[in-house]
């Protein structure tokens, strides 16, 4: 059963689709525009009066299918009607069946609001629902019991349910831990979010690693460099980051190369095991790269990019990354590996690939080492052979691609205890590449 805050969020996560589909939201007495806060109080009304008790609203939708079956999800959209229409749209071109679709609540969200913005025919936008057409609950005309129960919602929350209806009416409980199952988290303010780093923070960190004492000497560390996830031991790291700044006194370095040693040495590098950023890694990891896939920064925050060495904001972020996801969650999935390490490592690529090349600066970072960026963004280019972002959590194309082995993440003692490959023939100290990355630093 789903709440007014509930069918909010999945609003959100139909019109962050549709955007990126390049629609453009009309709004008026019958097309609604989920941007629009007054337009949104009426799609979540129409929700609640389809699963209304008596002419009154329950406070909840539903998601068991109405009319003989015919019409699904928190919306009771009929698939047989909708189909055509519906198939236009990449999300849902290559599924089986329209109906499991729309069982689905935010692939049943992005299906209202289509229809909510269809101007063909005489019955337009909302008037294709029974609940609207002739204007009995007043939604039309904002008014009534339904808008007011609709409005029980605070944009800036994002509430986590509890529970998940499927379309047969079994109810099950959602686990604690982070994850996409039967709701949308897009915007989840407090999932895979780290503070924001300062000069001092990246100093100290550098301090840390000066004295060899950045990783657990017998954990295992990646990186990502020539298109591969390259594992080394925590001693590693810690003698390379010892031997190399020795000569350096973190003290004395101005602002700039601060930042530009952190990005360089520090930032690189993550602990390897089955949790990223607090959020354990479920199955084989899809939940991580299902949030990461669904998540947009704050548009407001600032970001440092290591290579441009300037400060970009959270908006300039979300249009870098957006352009490669989909091409990215699509080579995540064709990929997936029954070896649970090699399956861990595909991962952190797409960590590595998306997520982990910005770091998070305070907005003070910015004007004290003098690199913002005012000129517009320009896109990264990738070969992506599909614009269609898929539904997260959910394989929509080729349902015979390998699987990765249940459950495969469950020990992680496994990943904790795994000896880097080449770790053999690799010794301590510092690599020549490294070397010549400090001498550079130090003439400069």
């Amino acid at each position: 059963m789903y709440n007014p805050q509930q069918l909010f969020q999945f609003l959100q996560y139909a019109k962050n689709y549709l955007e990126k589909e390049d629609v453009e939201f009309k709004s008026s007495d019958v097309l609604l525009d989920p941007s629009n806060e007054e337009d949104a109080n009426k799609l979540i009304a129409i929700a609640l009066a389809e699963h209304r008790d008596g002419d009154s609203p329950s406070g909840f939708a539903q998601n068991i299918p109405g009319d003989q079956g015919r019409s699904r999800g928190p919306w009771q959209i009929y698939g047989s009607t909708w189909e055509n229409v519906l198939r236009e749209y990449d999300i849902f071109k290559n599924v089986d069946d329209i109906n499991d679709a729309l069982d689905d609540p935010g692939m049943n969200a992005i299906a209202a609001v289509i229809i909510a913005q269809y101007d063909v025919g005489e019955r337009k936008g909302i008037d294709n629902w029974s609940t609207v057409i002739n204007d009995p609950f007043e939604i039309k005309a904002n008014t009534g019991p339904f808008i007011e129960a609709a409005k029980e919602y605070d944009t800036e929350l994002i509430e986590n349910p509890v529970q998940v209806q499927d379309a047969e009416g079994n109810i099950t409980e959602i686990p604690a831990e982070p994850s996409v199952q039967g709701y949308e988290r897009s915007k989840a303010p407090d999932v895979l979010e780290t503070p924001p780093m300062n000069i001092a923070n990246m100093a100290s960190k550098l301090k840390i690693a000066k004295e060899g004492g950045l990783f657990k000497n017998a954990e295992t560390v990646v990186s990502y460099s020539g298109n591969n996830i390259r594992q080394q031991s925590g001693e590693q790291i810690n003698n390379m980051h010892k031997n190399l700044l020795a000569p350096v006194n973190i003290a004395d370095l101005n602002n700039n190369e601060i930042v530009d040693m952190y990005a360089t040495n520090v930032h690189p590098y993550l602990s390897y095991n089955a949790e990223y950023k607090g959020v354990g890694m479920q199955g084989d990891g899809q939940n991580v790269v299902d949030l990461l896939q669904n998540k947009n920064v704050n548009p407001n925050d600032s970001y440092y990019v290591p290579g441009e060495r300037k400060v970009i904001t959270g908006d300039q972020v979300n249009q870098r990354i957006n352009v490669v996801k989909s091409y990215m969650y699509q080579y995540f999935l064709n990929k997936k590996q029954q070896e649970p390490l090699e399956q861990l490592d595909s991962v952190y690529e797409y960590i590595f690939r998306t997520a982990h090349p910005f770091i998070k600066v305070e907005d003070n970072v910015a004007g004290s080492i003098n690199t913002v960026d005012d000129s517009p963004d320009t896109a990264l280019t990738t070969p992506n052979n599909s614009r269609f972002e898929k539904k997260p959590g959910q394989n929509l194309g080729d349902s015979k691609q390998q699987e990765a082995a249940p459950g495969f993440l469950n020990n992680l003692e496994k990943i904790l205890r795994v000896k880097p490959r080449g770790s053999s023939s690799m010794i301590p100290g510092l690599p020549p590449t490294l070397q010549n990355q400090a001498k550079d630093f130090l003439d400069r």
